[in-house]
């Protein structure tokens, strides 16, 4: 893989995306899938607890490391209201 040099690959063991979640300062929309298997929900609500933000959380209950266009339509309609907002 590209820049798979012996650091990195020893560094990345540590990286938790929690640890940044507290930095997040604009609103999001969040979606995942209850069922996923390569980032478990548990670590997801975890970062997702971290955000002192505006968010909203969709979750797909019956996805796994997938999304249904469902998710996708709420996300593009949460980008369209918040960036056509006066």
């Amino acid at each position: 893989m590209y820049h798979n040099i012996k650091e990195k690959l020893e560094t990345i063991q540590y990286y938790d995306v929690v640890n940044f979640a507290r930095e997040i300062k604009v609103p999001g929309f969040y979606t995942w899938g209850f069922n996923d298997e390569t980032c478990p929900p548990t670590s997801m609500y975890a970062a997702y607890n971290m955000i002192n933000a505006p968010k909203i959380l969709h979750l797909a209950l019956e996805t796994g490391h997938w999304t249904f266009p469902e998710q996708n339509i709420k996300m593009h309609n949460w980008l369209i209201e918040n960036l056509t907002r006066k």
